[in-house]
């Protein structure tokens, strides 16, 4: 099972966990996604349900074959339901109840939640009253970007495992491996030196449509402020989601911040340059501090009007 570079670290410390039996009624791992902190999550439930091993999967055990079938009786994913963003609160009820019946191996019971932070009030109100007094040889395994997303109530009963950011050699390199060419550093930097963030938007082709956004962001700060609908309608079409376009627009903005205090930004993120020339660094401040809560906002709540949402926020730029 393949564990990237800057999850090794990580790994290390929760594989002697598994030798020596440590296992948590509960634990979360904190990770942007575009660290692939779903492989850690895999090595780990692979580990601990191993008939073969106390802390990596054999590979032909039952258990391991069930595993790589996702099939394994004992192992549960719960992920929102289609068209869902949220978690509902009868899912969690539902995992409760599973979490007290007997493992069908005569092991642990693992219950996996990837998206943890998507849970709404109800659900994690259900969820902690679990973890207060969690089920003998039952593992609730959660991960999230942010765990100031989740209740404090649940972060504190999780034993909470944070992956760091990998370095921008570490970022290259892998990606430099993996796609067998050099990429500009200008990209890793734009991906937040995300590894698989930084693949993806390679193999994506979405560089085209970053410039694209960043055209039509820079004609719109010269214009006469007013009229979004251009800017909206491109970011829409776009093969990248909201999401990602946000955070692109969220690591222009903070370039020019830099740009603003004097740090020089040209070679990784030059576009930056005209939102420097036209702002000042507490209106660009106070810009990208909005973006990081629409974003958020946006990721954790459903059925929001999202051009409105958006609109609003282009608004908080001062005209020209």
């Amino acid at each position: 099972m393949q564990i990237y570079p800057w999850l090794k670290p990580v790994w290390k410390k929760l594989k002697a966990n598994l030798e020596r039996q440590h296992i948590p009624g509960a634990l979360l791992i904190q990770a942007k996604q575009g660290l692939a902190p779903e492989a850690l999550i895999n090595s780990y439930v692979s580990g601990l349900m191993c008939q073969n091993d106390a802390s990596e999967p054999c590979g032909f055990c039952h258990s391991c074959d069930l595993l790589k079938s996702e099939s394994h009786p004992d192992v549960h994913f719960l992920l929102p339901e289609k068209d869902k963003k949220h978690l509902s609160v009868d899912q969690i009820r539902g995992a409760n109840k599973w979490a007290l019946e007997s493992s069908q191996f005569g092991r642990y019971r693992v219950i996996v939640i990837p998206t943890a932070d998507r849970m709404n009030t109800s659900a994690a109100n259900a969820l902690l009253k679990t973890l207060e007094e969690p089920p003998s040889h039952c593992l609730f395994l959660l991960s999230t970007e942010n765990t100031k997303l989740l209740l404090p109530t649940i972060r504190s009963r999780c034993e909470v495992w944070h992956v760091p950011q990998p370095s921008e050699q570490v970022c290259l390199d892998w990606v430099n491996q993996t796609l067998e060419q050099s990429i500009s550093p200008r990209i890793a930097y734009l991906c937040q030196f995300e590894p698989v963030t930084t693949l993806e938007f390679v193999e994506k082709g979405w560089d085209t449509d970053f410039h694209g956004l960043v055209e039509a962001f820079s004609q719109f700060m010269n214009s006469d402020g007013l009229e979004t609908g251009e800017l909206w309608t491109l970011i829409t079409k776009s093969s990248a989601d909201i999401d990602r376009q946000l955070s692109w627009l969220w690591m222009l903005l903070s370039a020019a911040q830099k740009q603003a205090l004097g740090i020089n930004m040209q070679p990784l993120l030059p576009e930056s340059e005209m939102l420097t020339q036209r702002y000042g660094y507490e209106l660009l401040f106070r810009q990208t501090q909005a973006l990081q809560e629409l974003s958020e906002q946006l990721r954790s709540a459903g059925g929001l009007n999202t051009e409105l949402l958006f609109t609003n926020w282009l608004y908080g730029f001062d005209p020209a």
